[in-house]
């Protein structure tokens, strides 16, 4: 949650309470259902924004001061070093279902994550050239969290393609978490995208955000549930679908001797 630089009247105030609420909820979801366990860099995240956030609104109220701008600065690289770290841990869990991949997983990878990277370093130009900032710490770490963020929306979205084109059972909480992490990262991204090259205000753009950023932490509080850890395995087929199967490649090798013919 990052309502930086915007007057936290009380409208700003009430959304990132209730973000920090949602927050708290998912925070007590993984642990109520011991997902804390399973996605632990997740949970750390979850915790360290937490903490951060609570401890900025009672150390620094006051979002025009010094004090706030170093705090925020000085926060900003732990979460962004967690964020890649929830990125990393997503992959690995939705690679573990795949067991006969595990020579090319290192492969993929690098590949999809090498790749947002490129991506989101190609499109710096359009931030350096339009950049609004005059502090150079501030616009520095504008720069680096929509690098990163983009990068990160980017590398998950490239996992998802993988796993459209090779579909297998996979359990409920990893795609929903796939989903909600894809949102997360680029509502990031485009909010720092935004506010750095000033295409919104600070005061919409921080609602905005802070409106997106909450919904995806409820999201992820309704979505994440122990059935959600068994992988639905499709059905059996039925003795008539078998039949039927059977019958189409009996036609299709009496096609094939006919063609020899």
């Amino acid at each position: 949650m990052d309502p930086v630089g915007s007057d936290l009247l009380k409208p700003e105030q009430l959304l990132w309470w209730a973000s920090i609420v949602a927050e708290s909820v998912l925070l007590a979801t993984l642990v109520r259902f011991h997902l804390h366990r399973k996605y632990r860099w997740f949970t750390a995240y979850i915790v360290s924004d937490i903490v951060c956030s609570l401890a900025m609104m009672w150390l620094t109220p006051d979002t025009h001061s010094n004090a706030y701008a170093y705090a925020w600065l000085g926060t900003q690289p732990i979460l962004l070093a967690l964020q890649v770290a929830v990125s990393v841990e997503l992959y690995r869990v939705i690679a573990s279902h795949y067991r006969n991949f595990d020579d090319m997983r290192p492969r993929l990878f690098w590949s999809c994550l090498l790749s947002a990277a490129v991506v989101s370093g190609l499109t710096l130009f359009i931030d350096l050239r339009h950049i609004v900032w005059t502090n150079p710490l501030l616009n520095s770490m504008f720069l680096a969290k929509r690098s990163v963020t983009f990068a990160l929306g980017g590398f998950v979205i490239a996992t998802s393609i993988f796993v459209r084109v090779f579909q297998i059972p996979i359990r409920a909480n990893v795609t929903a978490h796939r989903r909600v992490a894809t949102v997360y990262f680029l509502a990031n991204a485009g909010y720092y995208f935004a506010m750095g090259v000033g295409l919104v205000k600070i005061h919409a753009a921080g609602i905005a955000l802070m409106v997106i950023t909450g919904a995806c932490f409820t999201a992820w509080a309704v979505l994440l549930k122990p059935e959600g850890e068994d992988v639905d395995e499709p059905p059996e087929p039925t003795a008539t679908e078998i039949a039927a199967h059977l019958e189409r490649g009996d036609e299709l090798l009496e096609r094939v001797r006919e063609v020899k013919r």
